[in-house]
């Protein structure tokens, strides 16, 4: 048992740690209004927890663009005092004029290196160098190319509605789109053949499936809310951003390129490309054919990258990281992209029908669903670009300072290292931008 005197001592720390804690997480409480800026006081994570369960997280993004603070303000994110800005003149500066001053994301460092190694997670000339080697694998040329494996893909999935029709069966189109999602994506990116609809437990899709169902507000809490240097302590398989836990997928990538390399095989996938980067005998030829086809198609070249950079291969690790984030972040967005069309489509038979109509003039002028068709397809770029204004699959977007920079005429400073939230769900709601916001309506 303990004596008093432990228990006096255990009691005292305790005590210190959780003053210091508050502390620590209020310190920054009266940041913005020293400075006289509007902002939205620093919530609790308990209060927030709480009202994303209760309300949801939409409603909660669409409130921050019907504050009556303005179309700038201050608030908080955990202890860390950021700038939400929702006024398109100055995202505009942010995302593309100035975009040199706000190239970063949030760091989300996991302690493993292939999940820290990934593009979304890499800043500066890592993240210009990384960009540029995949920047080839998604050109016209290459679009081009992949339209005939998402033609095939596309055929398993009218058959599969079709039998669906004959039996009187409802489809989940989550189910549907994911599976044909992936079907692509393994098919076109990597050179292999998995057949997601016929085998509804393949466990490609059943791993990414895992990976999102345990992403959920808890965990986006604690991932972004929790300081970094706490995540430092714990073990990387504890963060819950790193959803490849298992190393399933990399797993599966390094035997795609054994047996690559077993028979010498050469394809004209993103994963090739990859491998083509990490070849030293290769590497000088990716590098002219990225430098012309990013030139011609104006993304971004490694112009302005120190030659130690410019001319350093692809590291295993590096490769890796892109194919897992490849998989994963693939498969969501699109899914749920096809998945919200298909709804709106069916709950708005004249855009239907308008569609439709433009689709049968393509493939009689055309003779397929070529990438080129689609080029060409108004209506079809339309629908698209509606469903993702009312269900975007990411809610917001965030930017990190790398300098000092004064919003405009505004009198907000933002400080090096700080964050800009753009809550661009709420934008895509806003009245004041999209009339009748909560209406399906492609000609606006």
């Amino acid at each position: 048992m303990l004596d008093i005197n432990n228990f006096t001592w255990i009691l005292a720390a305790v005590i210190v740690f959780f003053t210091f804690l508050k502390w620590y997480v209020a310190r920054n409480d009266d940041y913005w209004k020293k400075k006289g800026i509007p902002y939205l006081p620093r919530m609790s994570l308990l209060t927030m927890h709480r009202m994303l369960k209760r309300e949801g997280t939409a409603p909660f993004i669409k409130s921050l663009c019907n504050s009556n603070l303005g179309r700038v303000y201050g608030g908080f994110e955990g202890a860390d005092p950021i700038v939400i800005v929702t006024e398109p003149d100055l995202l505009r500066d942010i995302l593309v004029k100035d975009f040199h001053i706000f190239p970063n994301r949030r760091m989300m460092e996991t302690g493993d290196t292939v999940a820290d190694s990934a593009l979304n997670n890499l800043t500066g000339e890592q993240w210009k160098r990384i960009r540029t080697i995949i920047t080839p694998a998604f050109t016209s040329k290459r679009m081009r190319v992949m339209g005939s494996i998402i033609n095939d893909c596309s055929k398993t999935v009218l058959e599969m509605c079709e039998k669906r029709s004959e039996e009187g069966k409802p489809v989940d189109c989550k189910g549907l789109f994911g599976a044909f999602t992936m079907d692509v994506i393994a098919n076109s990116a990597f050179g292999t053949q998995i057949d997601s609809q016929n085998d509804p437990n393949n466990e490609f899709v059943t791993r990414v499936r895992r990976v999102f169902e345990g992403f959920n507000f808890t965990t986006m809490l604690l991932a972004f809310a929790l300081p970094v240097w706490i995540w430092k302590f714990l073990p990387s398989s504890f963060h819950p951003l790193k959803f490849d836990r298992d190393d399933f997928f990399r797993d599966v990538t390094r035997n795609v390129i054994k047996k690559r390399k077993e028979t010498g095989r050469r394809y004209n996938d993103f994963l090739q490309i990859l491998m083509d980067a990490a070849d030293e005998t290769r590497h000088a030829e990716h590098l002219d054919l990225a430098e012309d086809e990013t030139d011609r198609f104006g993304s971004i070249v490694n112009d302005g990258l120190s030659p130690s950079l410019k001319y350093k291969k692809l590291s295993e690790t590096e490769l890796l990281a892109q194919c897992v984030l490849f998989f994963l972040v693939g498969y969501e967005t699109t899914a749920t992209m096809i998945t919200f069309t298909a709804y709106s489509l069916a709950v708005n038979p004249d855009c239907q029908e308008k569609l439709i109509k433009e689709i049968d003039e393509a493939f009689q002028k055309h003779g397929e669903m070529s990438h080129d068709a689609v080029r060409e397809m108004k209506v079809l770029d339309a629908v698209i670009s509606e469903t993702l204004r009312m269900h975007p699959p990411l809610g917001s977007l965030e930017r990190t300072a790398v300098e000092k920079y004064e919003l405009r005429n505004t009198g907000i400073v933002v400080e090096k290292g700080m964050r800009v939230g753009i809550p661009t769900y709420g934008i895509h709601y806003d009245p004041e931008f999209f009339e009748d916001p909560e209406t399906f309506n492609p000609e606006r």
